[in-house]
């Protein structure tokens, strides 16, 4: 192993076991290597998985990474050990590779794929499962599914980029799930929702306000700030 690889590696494992101990929503389940090539990751988000033909919450995620030997010059391998339903995840892959860069930290990725499974980012024009893409551009209104801000600051120091600075109130109960079982009764929420467009691509963003005084475009990855009122 080259001096160079084993240096990122070292790198990552550290950064990567700051966020797991500073993060309320991941934590390492394993990590394989000295230093480590290979991690197993859980999520606590808000999300979805199919069972038979209908869609039902899912709030516990296991996620497998590996570093290739080709690192950091070749993208992490990134796939699912437990069902989720999301246009750009599939069980052999989860679709990190178009935003991905040599320069990015694991720590970033790792946030990004929670943001993915909580349906802060997907993408519906070149999915990975058309059905998830289908059911997604239908219940639009109702995403995220999760709206806790992923990034954290230190976090954000690692990546090396942008990142929302304020987080959702824990105390805001998150959005139904559209065609899941119903759940036990709670405070009703509502929450106005504006649209602008991306300040680095242009794309028209939804955001509901209140939630994040920041969003991150799911096309051109570039962080905008949520409008109070109107359309951007």
């Amino acid at each position: 192993m080259s001096v160079v690889r084993t240096r990122r590696l070292q790198s990552d494992f550290e950064r990567l076991t700051e966020l797991a101990r500073r993060h309320p929503r991941i934590a390492i389940v394993q990590a394989i290597g000295a230093p480590p090539d290979r991690y197993q990751l859980r999520f606590e988000v808000r999300s979805v998985r199919l069972r038979g033909d209908a869609v039902e919450p899912a709030t516990e995620h296991l996620v497998e990474i590996a570093l290739p030997a080709g690192y950091p010059r070749m993208p992490p391998h990134c796939r699912m050990l437990t069902p989720v339903f999301h246009p750009n995840i599939a069980p052999h892959a989860i679709c990190i590779g178009d935003h991905w860069s040599p320069g990015e930290s694991l720590s970033s990725i790792v946030i990004r794929i929670a943001e993915m499974l909580g349906y802060q980012s997907y993408n519906v024009k070149s999915p990975l499962n058309g059905e998830a893409a289908r059911w997604a551009e239908r219940e639009m209104a109702t995403l995220p599914l999760d709206r806790a801000n992923m990034w954290l600051d230190e976090s954000a120091a690692v990546a090396g980029a942008a990142a929302p600075v304020a987080s959702s109130s824990s105390s805001s109960p998150p959005p139904p799930i559209p065609n899941a079982p119903p759940a036990p009764p709670r405070a009703a929420v509502s929450a106005a929702s504006v649209e602008f467009a991306c300040g680095g691509c242009g794309a028209t963003l939804r955001a509901a306000l209140g939630a994040s005084p920041r969003v991150r475009c799911p096309r051109c990855r570039g962080v905008n700030d949520v409008p109070t009122r109107g359309r951007a």
